[in-house]
């Protein structure tokens, strides 16, 4: 126990040091007299990540992230929409272009990509079951961009981090900076996830949104599975599949 507290009294010190993007719940977090009252940026520490799938800390702490028209405090628990694809930075289209000129656009190649990611962590994974809609095989539409396009502009993630990739209606300064990492949970299954690429979806129906990959790897249906979110520590974890050590 000693050892816990140690370890979140610690993180608390360390997010609050940084320029954040953030909002820290007072009233929930046992370390607000450490933080700066103003908004936090959650750093992305430089670090070699531990092997995939292995048994790590999924230490977290309270976090109060400010979505369009609501404040939620993390860990919460809430139903998931399906996001489309975002393109990566070893996506490639023609005329040296850095994003597709329809939802379509080479989208057939981008998933086989994805799905010999997801073999890598999951053997004997089924690319017909995992992308079995229209909806996954499809970019995102350009909305205030181009499609395939996130919130950040011409910036892409990894295609490490895109299959592992949420959404949520940040506003102001309170979106994370890209590729924070956050822990899905649901059904006794957990993922490292990634924010900070993308905003949305608008209806407060939702918590958020997930990439087609989180949902299926967890077993959770969109529009009525509710998956937890909650803040981690260790932002050294790669993203994807991960046990928790208890």
């Amino acid at each position: 126990m000693k050892k816990n507290i140690l370890g979140l009294v610690l993180a608390a010190a360390f997010y609050g040091s940084a320029a954040a993007q953030v909002d820290f719940d007072s009233r929930s977090n046992p370390f607000s007299s450490l933080l700066p009252a103003q908004d936090q940026n959650i750093p992305v520490p430089v670090a070699e990540p531990v092997r995939v799938n292995t048994t790590a800390s999924c230490e977290g702490y309270p976090l109060r992230m400010r979505l369009s028209g609501r404040s939620v405090t993390l860990p919460a628990a809430g139903v998931w929409t399906l996001e489309s694809h975002l393109a990566t930075d070893d996506d490639y289209f023609p005329d040296s272009r850095s994003f597709p000129k329809s939802v379509s656009e080479n989208i057939s190649s981008h998933i086989d990509r994805s799905c010999k990611l997801l073999a890598g962590l999951i053997p004997g994974v089924n690319c017909g079951e995992v992308y079995s809609s229209k909806w996954d095989k499809e970019w995102t539409p350009p909305e205030h961009g181009k499609a395939g396009q996130g919130a950040l502009g011409a910036v892409r993630p990894s295609k490490e981090e895109e299959i592992w990739i949420f959404n949520m209606m940040w506003v102001g300064n309170s979106m994370p900076k890209a590729g924070t990492k956050f822990l899905a949970t649901f059904n006794g299954k957990s993922a490292v996830v990634v924010g900070g690429y993308e905003r949305g979806p608008s209806s407060k129906k939702f918590l958020g949104g997930f990439q087609k990959e989180v949902l299926w790897y967890l077993g959770a249906q969109e529009g009525s599975s509710r998956v937890t979110l909650s803040a981690l520590t260790d932002q050294s974890l790669p993203p994807g599949p991960i046990t928790c050590a208890r």
